[in-house]
């Protein structure tokens, strides 16, 4: 379960470190709104989280095959 959390909160990190200075780079500091930057934070938790349940369903189809 350790491995997993580590996943999550790893996904997280990086989504929020792309969205916080990639984003503002390519698109321009003024453009990013309030709304878009809450919706970008819930999709990169949403997202981190089913990478991490794909993570685990493939730990345990190979568990089940050996």
């Amino acid at each position: 379960m350790k491995r997993y959390i580590s996943i999550f909160i790893l996904s997280i990190l990086l989504g929020l470190v792309l969205l916080g200075f990639l984003i503002p780079l390519m698109i321009g500091i003024d453009s990013v709104g309030e709304v878009d930057t809450v919706i970008g934070i819930l999709c990169i938790f949403f997202g981190s989280f089913i990478i991490t349940q794909l993570f685990y369903i493939i730990d345990l189809i190979k568990k089940q095959k050996s």
